[in-house]
């Protein structure tokens, strides 16, 4: 670990001392221009707080997303309004749009039984949250944008999609005819189309809305439905899709709702640093050390000697540590070894210790034998 901080300071010092035409960062001589340059934008930037799509959940809810009324979660789609009767369904985004331009896929399944659609899908861009309410699901009176996907539509009996535009005040659900405020209209079946999604795309720019459905072409043959120019549709708005379900009723399935902002501006790319024109400029007017650099090196040379010193000092003391250890484990060993041989000796006769230091114990002659007393007649033998 000192090592290593003796490198650093080393390293250190060598920066102070290094010729500074070369800048504190490269070569003076080949560094690029230092205006920033923007580099190529994308036409479109998805925006994932204002859309939804596989796996939908997390902790239970759609992310960034309100709900409510008869939804039903899938792991595979979710359900504004089931084949039920009079049930509806709704999705809003908590975050306004920020952008002035954007375009919106919607990938979604109608469904039913009988011939004719059970009502329909709506695609909400209004001033305030408008959810749970009589058109499609949503609310009445809004402000903004409304597309309906009308699948129940009373005079053709075939599939509709319209565009209208409220200010808050008219209310369609009072008997109000939508044709006077319809912008344009299309039929395009996109009911039962299978295993297939249907797709609608919303797209608003240069005040320009134009709405395209593609039934079974997995979202690549788009047709339009409809477009009109003039349109101002302004940022802070609030995205929605709802649905709701008539008598015959329809399933009505959402697969992904996702939002793009376009032509999003290009990022600014810089090709230097924070500072570094600073620091090449250093560089190219170096004569020599100031006396704040100089004192820096100093202090950098009396660090790496004092943690040198340390360096070596701890070596010692590890040296000589292990030196009294080894010393230490062999005299332990020779005197287990002593006792083992004390055990031995008092094994055959010998007193112990104990006996010897307290004189309790009886000398005998080197020749003299102990007499051998046999188990039988206990007789003692010479």
């Amino acid at each position: 670990m000192k090592l290593h901080a003796i490198s650093a300071l080393l390293l250190v010092a060598g920066y102070c001392t290094t010729p500074s035409q070369a800048g504190w960062f490269g070569s003076s001589n080949d560094q690029p221009d230092a205006t920033a340059h923007a580099g190529q934008a994308p036409p479109a930037k998805f925006d994932y707080k204002q859309s939804f799509k596989k796996p939908y959940l997390y902790n239970g809810t759609v992310p960034f997303w309100s709900s409510g009324g008869d939804v039903i979660m899938a792991k595979d789609f979710i359900r504004l309004a089931p084949s039920v009767p009079g049930s509806r369904g709704w999705l809003w985004s908590d975050q306004p749009n920020p952008y002035e331009e954007w375009m919106v896929h919607v990938a979604f399944r109608v469904t039913g039984s009988h011939m004719h659609g059970g009502r329909g899908l709506a695609f909400w861009y209004t001033k305030e949250q408008k959810p749970d309410g009589p058109i499609f699901g949503g609310g009445d009176q809004w402000d903004g944008l409304a597309i309906w996907l009308d699948s129940a539509n009373p005079q053709s009996n075939t599939p509709t999609t319209m565009a209208l535009l409220n200010d808050g005040t008219t209310a369609f659900a009072g008997r109000v005819d939508p044709k006077k405020f319809i912008m344009g209209q299309c039929s395009i079946n996109y009911r039962n189309t299978g295993n297939m999604d249907a797709h609608l795309s919303i797209k608003y720019k240069a005040n320009t809305l134009t709405v395209m459905l593609d039934p079974t072409g997995e979202g690549k043959d788009y047709r339009t439905c409809l477009q009109k120019s003039g349109i101002n549709l302004p940022t802070g708005y609030h995205f929605g899709i709802s649905a709701a379900s008539s008598n015959p009723a329809d399933d009505h399935d959402i697969t992904s709702f996702q939002t793009f902002q376009l032509d999003p501006p290009a990022k600014v790319q810089k090709t230097k640093r924070p500072l570094e024109e600073e620091k090449i400029a250093q560089g190219q007017e170096f004569k020599e050390l100031t006396e704040e650099q100089k004192k820096k090196i100093e202090e950098a040379e009396y660090e790496v000697r004092r943690m040198r010193e340390e360096a070596e000092g701890e070596t010692v003391k590890d040296e000589t540590s292990a030196t009294l250890a080894a010393v230490y484990d062999t005299q332990r060993r020779i005197m287990e070894d002593l006792q083992i041989m004390q055990m031995q000796v008092e094994a055959i006769g010998a007193p112990s210790p104990d006996q010897l230091l307290k004189g309790n114990f009886e000398a005998k002659a080197p020749n003299q034998q102990q007499p051998i007393v046999t188990s039988g007649d206990n007789k003692e033998i010479s």
